[in-house]
């Protein structure tokens, strides 16, 4: 039962994460990654182009989510690692590339 709880509370992480990036994939005014700084649309050179990658990121994000859940049911203490990772290395990984779509499509 256990197994099933942590199955879902993942998921449900997941699903939370791919939800945010088909809001920034569809959203009109460029997206924002850190909480209280709005984006200028002049400061992006292809809003659309801009939201779409950092929708892509947000999903991505969620892809360890996903798996670290269904390996609870075959290896415990993997599916923990996988989450550990996700939360440190993964949250970094967004980081670095947030500062990738930065660096592309922010007016210079």
């Amino acid at each position: 039962m256990d197994n099933l709880m942590y199955l879902i509370v993942m998921w449900i992480a997941a699903i939370l994460f791919i939800i945010i990036g088909i809001y920034a994939m569809n959203r009109k005014k460029p997206m924002w990654l850190w909480s209280g700084s709005p984006i200028s649309e002049s400061d992006i050179n292809d809003v659309k182009a801009y939201n779409r990658a950092i929708g892509k990121m947000w999903c991505v994000f969620s892809i360890p989510m996903f798996v670290g859940g269904i390996v609870e049911f075959i290896l415990p203490i993997s599916s923990i690692l996988i989450l550990l990772l996700t939360c440190t290395v993964g949250i970094g990984f967004v980081v670095w590339y947030y500062h990738k779509i930065e660096e592309k499509y922010f007016v210079k």
